[in-house]
């Protein structure tokens, strides 16, 4: 009698994806350590800061990154939230200001009670601008740069000057012809070349305390920092050359 054939089945439980928030770049830093409520746990690399779990279980739990020259990650994984195919973690790490290799950072940080969100864009520094986008098909088309596509990273920030704000989206593919494919419809009415700008992500602790972090590249450091208090959205524009006695 022929032996039956083995059937071998892997799933993927977890794509964690490592990204130095100041500048958007992968981290690929192999002084790193995972933990999950914890208890270290060992995911496979996969280059350019990505790290898999295969068939590894879809508990809930509190993973913690630590990398060598940033700051601790910390990060609740709720498999409801996540996509079922495709469930993702974004490590958006912050550089140590103890790396004194690496380069000048500026700080804004404090506590603020029922804070749960921190981010912030340089409306100054666009990457692009949007030209027009459908709402059905969710695809933006933008202005670039020398004729070429530019939106390299995932997550931006589409900038409304009249009102000093910004809707945020996230970019999941490139299309041809200067397109690119939104996650998510665009939820504003936006004006014809509104700015697009890359946002930097901060670290909110239960308690309220925050950090947000940006590089000193000697230029003009303004950023709009936007932040959720009790569910309510607010915007402060932040000189980070000027934070002496500046909160949120």
């Amino acid at each position: 009698m022929a032996e039956k054939e083995g059937v071998i089945r892997s799933r993927l439980d977890l794509l964690i994806r490592l990204q130095d928030t100041t500048t958007g770049l992968s981290v690929d830093e192999r002084a790193i350590t995972f933990t999950m409520d914890g208890e270290q746990f060992r995911p496979t690399a996969r280059g350019f800061g990505n790290y898999i779990l295969i068939n590894h279980g879809r508990e809930n739990g509190l993973m913690q990154i630590d990398v060598l020259g940033f700051e601790p990650f910390k990060v609740y994984v709720d498999y409801e939230a996540l996509d079922e195919r495709l469930p993702t973690v974004d490590a958006f790490l912050i550089p140590s200001e103890n790396d004194n290799s690496g380069p000048k950072m500026l700080s804004l940080s404090g506590t603020l009670k029922g804070l749960s969100s921190l981010e912030c864009i340089h409306p100054g520094r666009p990457l692009s601008g949007i030209r027009e986008f459908d709402p059905k098909k969710r695809i933006m088309t933008i202005y670039a740069p020398n004729r070429r596509m530019n939106m390299v990273h995932s997550f931006y920030g589409l900038y409304h000057s009249e009102e000093d704000t910004y809707e945020s989206i996230e970019i999941v593919e490139q299309l041809e012809n200067h397109k690119v494919l939104l996650r998510n419809p665009l939820q504003d009415e936006f004006t014809v070349n509104s700015p697009i700008c890359r946002r930097i992500f901060g670290q909110v602790d239960d308690d309220g305390r925050f950090l947000l972090r940006v590089r000193d590249d000697g230029k003009r450091q303004t950023y709009l920092v936007k932040y959720v208090v009790d569910g309510e959205v607010r915007y402060k524009s932040v000189n980070f050359h000027e934070l002496e006695g500046v909160t949120l």
